[in-house]
């Protein structure tokens, strides 16, 4: 028997957008096979081959053809017109046309190679531009740095060596750093040092710049302030502004507050400092004393008489006003008598005279000790003891000659050592985990006579359609539904023996 096997396929899209790990797809639009990447999502397809890739290599040549793959002839040559590469190793051959990279060795003597390719009219080197007679920088100082020892030498005169300037007739500048030694003129001409300092009589020490002895001038202060006078007063403060030698160049006054704003829980003022005096004013209940830099604040006394108040049998009671003091003060009277009353009957004891007593009924005592009361029946009761009620025994075994009821209800694990045996029509177990230790499950157990109804396992599966297997009675083959088709289930035995169906992987 035969079996066909199709893969995923399309004569119109180029490459699928989806395939699982593995699986398999040839588009008849590109002449292409792929496969989906494993491990990959949907999306990950790698085209692996297909006639596409056959037709260039069948079309490889020796020949300089555009768009070929690159075959070498029998002496292993072939033929091409521009190749871009980075080469590493060496070259052998000739060269010919242009030849240009980011990192190109030349092995011959550089001016020779130069010379060899043309007239250099113009070099670029980061940012050094050499074009005919000037060498420009496009950014930063131009750095000219000689072997130690060495100078650099300009015009073939002028020696610049360690910042010392040598064979130069003229050098003008607008500003000088440092000691200028040496004769500039046959006229003496002095120089304003850069910092200056002036001690004693305020005479500074100035060098000719040709050498000649030092000499001493007098210095005078320069005006730095057109306001001259006094500042400051008990409303004002000066305020200064200092340069970098200690002179004061400008001088304005800032003004003082003269007023103390108050304000309290109600209302707010202001006291005017240098005219008015703030007053501290007493309110309700309390009064104000001003001693000795201090302001003293006091209650006024109530009409409450200092005592005690409350009793054995009194309680005491208070008028409390709004600033929390107590306005009057008196006593309530307790109550002495304690209300009783029970299923039947009803009491009232007196709580300074009389006693509460506690009696047992039938199968009940009462004991009164260190200010408790207990009460007990004939038998424990607690949690972990044995009872019997009854023909009722619980001693960790329930047991009862009968046990009746509509509905049972256990809150705990059940668990039922021997056989359970479920006579109703209808069972529902509402666990999410269900251990059978059964190896074997048997469904339609009460069939007796020749087998009609199908049998297997439904998944209930909310709002979308239930999904089930189930073994075909009318057709002896177990089928799959999956919501919206059934199909026969596959196996080992069928595929191999009788399925003569085609496996097909559907288009895309």
């Amino acid at each position: 028997m035969a079996q066909t096997i199709l893969i995923k396929r399309s004569t119109s899209t180029a490459t699928p957008t989806a395939l699982a790990n593995g699986e398999l797809a040839y588009s008849a639009s590109s002449n292409k096979l792929f496969v989906g990447r494993p491990g990959g999502g949907s999306g990950d397809i790698d085209a692996i081959g297909g006639k596409y890739y056959t037709d260039i290599i069948t079309a490889a040549t020796a020949a300089n053809t555009a768009s070929k793959l690159v075959l070498r002839d029998g002496s292993g040559n072939f033929a091409a017109g521009t190749i871009t590469a980075t080469l590493t190793g060496n070259v052998t051959g000739n060269v010919t046309g242009n030849v240009s990279g980011t990192a190109l060795t030349v092995t011959q003597a550089a001016q020779t190679a130069i010379t060899s390719l043309g007239t250099l009219t113009a070099l670029q080197v980061d940012n050094l531009n050499l074009n005919g007679n000037t060498l420009l920088a496009s950014s930063g100082a131009l750095n000219l740095t000689p072997a130690t020892g060495s100078a650099i030498v300009l015009d073939g005169t002028i020696n610049v060596d360690a910042g010392v300037v040598t064979g130069a007739t003229s050098i003008t500048s607008t500003s000088f750093v440092g000691a200028l030694t040496g004769n500039a003129s046959t006229t003496t001409k002095w120089i304003t040092p850069r910092n200056l300092s002036l001690t004693g009589d305020a005479t500074a020490v100035l060098s000719a710049v040709d050498g000649s002895a030092a000499v001493s001038a007098a210095l005078t202060l320069a005006t730095v302030n057109s306001n001259v006078g006094q500042f400051g007063s008990t409303t004002a403060i000066p305020v200064l502004t200092v340069n970098g030698k200690g002179l004061v160049t400008a001088v304005s006054t800032a003004t003082i507050a003269t007023t103390l704003n108050i304000t309290g829980d109600s209302g707010s003022d202001g006291v005017a400092l240098l005219s008015e005096t703030l007053n501290f004013e007493g309110g309700t209940a309390l009064t104000t004393t001003v001693s000795d830099d201090k302001v003293s604040i006091a209650l006024d006394n109530t009409s409450v008489t200092a005592g005690s108040y409350g009793s054995a049998t009194a309680i005491p009671t208070f008028t409390v006003d709004a600033q929390g003091r107590m306005t009057a003060a008196g006593t309530a009277a307790l109550a002495t008598t304690l209300n009783i009353t029970g299923d039947t009957g009803s009491d009232g004891v007196a709580l300074l005279t009389e006693t509460l007593d506690f009696e047992g009924g039938v199968g009940v005592t009462t004991t009164v000790s260190d200010d408790k009361v207990s009460i007990a029946i004939g038998q424990a009761v607690g949690t972990s003891d044995n009872v019997t009620f009854n023909n009722v025994t619980v001693n960790g075994t329930l047991a009862s000659d009968d046990i009746t009821s509509a509905t049972m209800t256990a809150s705990g694990n059940v668990v039922v050592q021997g056989n359970l045996t479920v006579n109703g029509t209808t069972t529902t177990v509402n666990s999410n985990t269900v251990a059978i230790g059964d190896s074997i499950m048997l469904l339609n157990n009460d069939e007796t006579g020749t087998p009609s109804e199908n049998a297997g396992f439904e998944i209930e599966r909310g709002t979308s359609t239930n999904v089930s297997l189930l073994w075909n009675e009318a057709s002896d083959y177990w089928q799959i539904n999956d919501g919206s088709t059934t199909s026969k289930l596959l196996t080992a035995g069928n595929f191999a023996a009788s399925f003569t169906g085609t496996l097909d992987g559907g288009t895309f």
